[in-house]
C-alpha cells in the first residue's frame, strides 16, 4: 500500500509542477473543473508519450515531455498591436460579465 502512495504523490507534484495545476485562477466550480478536467488530459497524454516511449527514452519525465512540445510545436508570432488586442478584448468581455453579474444581482460591491 504504501508503494501506491508514492506514485499518486508523484503525479499530483507533476500536474502541479509541470502541468498547471495549482496555477488556476477562476471564479466558480464550472472554470475550477474545466481546468482540472485540461490538467488529467495533459497528464493522460504526458503517460501515454511516457510508455509509449519507454523503450528508447525510460527516463523520460512529465517535465521532459512539457519541454519537448514547448520546443517542437509552432507559435504564433506575437507583435504590440496583436498582443493589446487581445488584452481589449478580454478587457470588453470582463466589462460585460461585470454588467451583467450587477445586472442579475450576483455581483455585491
Amino acid at each position: 500500500m504504501q508503494g501506491q502512495r508514492f506514485w499518486i504523490e508523484q503525479a499530483f507534484a507533476d500536474a502541479k509542477g509541470s502541468l498547471g495545476m495549482a496555477q488556476y485562477e477562476v471564479r466558480g466550480w464550472t472554470g475550477w473543473h474545466h481546468h482540472m478536467t485540461l490538467v488529467c488530459m495533459a497528464m493522460l497524454f504526458t503517460l501515454r508519450e511516457r510508455i509509449a516511449s519507454k523503450e528508447d527514452t525510460p527516463l523520460l519525465s512529465v517535465r521532459d515531455v512539457v519541454d519537448l512540445l514547448d520546443f517542437y510545436l509552432p507559435r504564433q508570432p506575437r507583435d504590440e498591436a496583436g498582443v493589446i488586442s487581445r488584452m481589449k478584448r478580454r478587457h470588453e468581455a470582463r466589462e460585460r460579465d461585470i454588467a451583467r453579474r450587477q445586472r442579475d444581482g450576483l455581483l455585491t460591491e
